[in-house]
């Protein structure tokens, strides 16, 4: 197994995957990250209400952002979950407690979601 395959096998244990409905429902301090690269929002579009910080950068941003707090309900999403698994992963890995992986952008939007361009 690769390196890479392991990480998201092991991310993909962690972090629990949800639906649009959980997020709507989470009563918590919450937010939706889309962890892809600004060419690809340029392509499609991303899911209303959500943020795009990509995957590389989170961490960092993340960290220096005080509204978004250790207990934050964090969503992320990519293009298909891998990034996000993996993204959310790593947020776990430096003390963020409620991490969810909402998958991939087509699979939400099948959801209901609305796109934002």
């Amino acid at each position: 197994m690769s390196y890479t395959q392991e990480l998201f096998s092991k991310a993909d244990e962690i972090i629990p995957k949800v639906t649009l409905v959980d997020f709507q429902n989470d009563l918590n301090s919450k937010i939706m990250i889309d962890v892809r690269q600004i060419e690809e929002l340029k392509a499609s579009g991303s899911i209303k209400g959500s943020v795009n910080i990509p995957k590389g950068v989170i961490e960092f941003k993340l960290n220096n952002d005080d509204e978004v707090s250790y207990d934050t309900s964090i969503y992320v999403f990519c293009a298909v979950g891998v990034r996000s698994a993996v993204a959310g992963y790593n947020l776990k890995k430096i003390g963020y407690k409620n991490i969810f992986n909402l998958g991939g952008f087509q699979d939400i939007l099948e959801q209901g979601a609305e796109i934002q361009l």
